[in-house]
């Protein structure tokens, strides 16, 4: 009986997570080509808040996300909240780690609040064309290599090239069970002719 109250309890759980994050804004896209691995987006424009961080791939991620957190709930130059959304992109740099919340597609350059906190940076990013691998599991380090590893093989198979550094993309929360994250490789691409 214990069993099957807890398996109750677990998918209940699992339902109003899936009911949270359905409801959290994502970065946009439009597929412009679907491979047997992989696929090609065009992502929209859209607007950042980065903070640079040293450190290897694991830490990164928590190291920035307390003054990320910090902006988007209030320690900006209006004191406005601003809704979470997805996905946290984390770009490796020299010596570590640029890690960056997407703002939602409501804001433009003009009506970002500027933050407070000089360790957080707003910029734009313009549309840019990516490849994308998609899959699930932990935020290690190993996994990550992996499938950038994966990626580029599919890429080349394709014919296509990589213009730019790899990003990670993770679609869940920390308290998300593993199994069921969303995490991606994305990867720019170079515009024909490039």
């Amino acid at each position: 009986m214990q069993h099957i109250l807890g398996r109750i309890c677990v998918a209940i759980l699992l339902t109003v997570w899936s009911g949270a994050a359905l409801a959290i804004e994502s970065l946009g896209y439009q597929v412009l080509d679907e491979y047997e691995h992989f696929e090609v987006r065009l992502y929209d424009a859209h607007l950042l808040a980065t903070v640079e961080v040293d450190g290897d791939f694991e830490k990164a991620g928590n190291s920035a996300f307390r003054d990320l957190f910090d902006y988007i709930q209030g320690d900006n130059a209006t004191n406005e909240k601003i809704a979470m959304t997805a996905p946290v992109i984390q770009e490796p740099t020299e010596p570590g780690w640029k890690v960056s919340f997407v703002m939602p597609g409501s804001f433009d350059p003009a009506t970002l609040p500027a933050p407070a906190d000089a360790t957080v940076s707003v910029n734009e990013e313009a549309a840019l064309r990516m490849a994308a691998i998609t899959y699930s599991g932990n935020w290690s380090r190993k996994r990550y290599l992996k499938h950038e590893t994966l990626l580029q093989q599919h890429l080349d198979e394709a014919g296509l090239e990589a213009c730019g550094t790899p990003r990670f993309a993770r679609h869940n929360p920390p308290f998300w069970p593993s199994f069921l994250r969303k995490n991606e490789i994305l990867m720019p691409l170079c515009e024909i002719g490039e």
